[in-house]
């Protein structure tokens, strides 16, 4: 057998085993190596099987049949990564991370859709609203669900890492990030191994927090004529208020303490969460009192707003629409449950 038809020979099998090996391994330059270090290791053991020291046809032949099926190789590289279920521990924390994204948006959509449906078609009595949200939203998140975790089991069949979905440009920024956590001393996160950023942007909290108390104080002062308005409502207004302001202060208090006390931000959100629920009974009251909410009409008589009142055919859809924002206001929680179990990982 002359060396042109080995050679060909076996860059026919390189070529088939090139076509096996998994997607995420072809773009990089390790594919090179691999292929380059099987292809000595065949001709070697050419050599070795060959009577006469060099290699030969049968050889050639048998050395590549001893390589094994180029299948067979590629599978050795599609198990990477550590087995957990069905899904690798490596892809584990992205498989999360996709579904409480995807679960979140599917959440948000049908309540937006019900208060939309409910805005344009006119009130719906709240069981059938509660009964088509719930419907909608258990649909939404089975089918994701399977999907999405069809998708993440084929990848950890393939052995896909998180990295390998990510530009040069994102990798040399987790690598810039890393030498910007040894330098500042940021903690590593006990899952994987990567320095963990900043929890908090102090700036951003300092200023949103100064928004929020601003609105907060409208409601509390009232700097705007009230003399059309129900005391009741006003009370409640104030109540309101006083809520948002605390809720605002809660915010540069953790943009004061900055990327400091682990422990005091989990705190201050469990505050939070305490502050966001409690308007609660008070939305409940303003909604079994349609009749105190302002709605004005324009007196030709007068020449005046005149408060009407919302008519009674509306008094359902009223409820609805605040039983909807009491439903928002509970799930507005699940951001500080997230960060308060996230937080947790900087207690080094």
């Amino acid at each position: 057998m002359s060396e042109k038809i080995m050679e060909k020979t076996i860059k026919e099998y390189l070529k088939e085993v090139k076509a096996k090996l998994p997607d995420w391994l072809k773009d990089k330059k390790e594919h090179k190596d691999i292929l380059a270090e099987l292809e000595e290791h065949v001709w070697s053991k050419a050599e070795e099987l060959s009577e006469t020291g060099h290699p030969t046809e049968s050889s050639v032949r048998l050395a590549i049949t001893h390589m094994g099926a180029p299948e067979s190789i590629a599978k050795e590289y599609k198990r990477r990564g550590t087995p957990k279920v069905y899904i690798t521990e490596e892809m584990w924390p992205l498989y999360t991370k996709v579904l409480l994204i995807v679960f979140s948006v599917i959440v948000a959509i049908n309540i937006v859709t019900q208060i939309v449906f409910n805005l344009i078609l006119g009130g719906e009595p709240f069981i059938e609203v509660l009964g088509s949200l719930i419907s909608g939203i258990q649909g939404g998140l089975v089918i994701s669900f399977v999907i999405i975790s069809i998708v993440f089991v084929v990848l950890s069949m393939e052995g896909y890492f998180p990295e390998d979905f990510k530009s040069k440009k994102d990798l040399a920024k987790e690598k810039l990030l890393t030498e910007t956590a040894e330098v500042k001393g940021w903690p590593i996160s006990q899952k994987t191994g990567k320095p963990l950023k900043p929890f908090i942007k102090p700036i951003g909290e300092i200023i949103g927090g100064g928004f929020v108390i601003l609105i907060g104080c409208i409601f509390l002062f009232q700097p705007f004529p009230t003399d059309l308005l129900d005391v009741q409502f006003l009370i409640l207004l104030r109540f309101f208020g006083a809520f948002i302001a605390a809720e605002g202060a809660l915010d540069i208090t953790r943009g004061i303490i900055g990327n400091r006390q682990p422990s005091t931000h989990q705190l201050i959100h469990v505050i939070t969460i305490v502050v966001k629920l409690a308007p609660i009974p008070l939305m409940l009251i303003l909604m079994n009192q349609p009749e105190i909410f302002p709605f004005f009409n324009w007196d030709d008589v007068t020449e005046t707003f005149v408060h009407i009142g919302i008519a009674p055919e509306f008094y359902g859809l009223y409820r609805n629409i605040i039983i909807l924002i009491i439903v928002g206001s509970v799930l507005l929680t699940a951001e500080d449950m997230y960060k308060i179990f996230k937080i947790q990982n900087y207690k080094v």
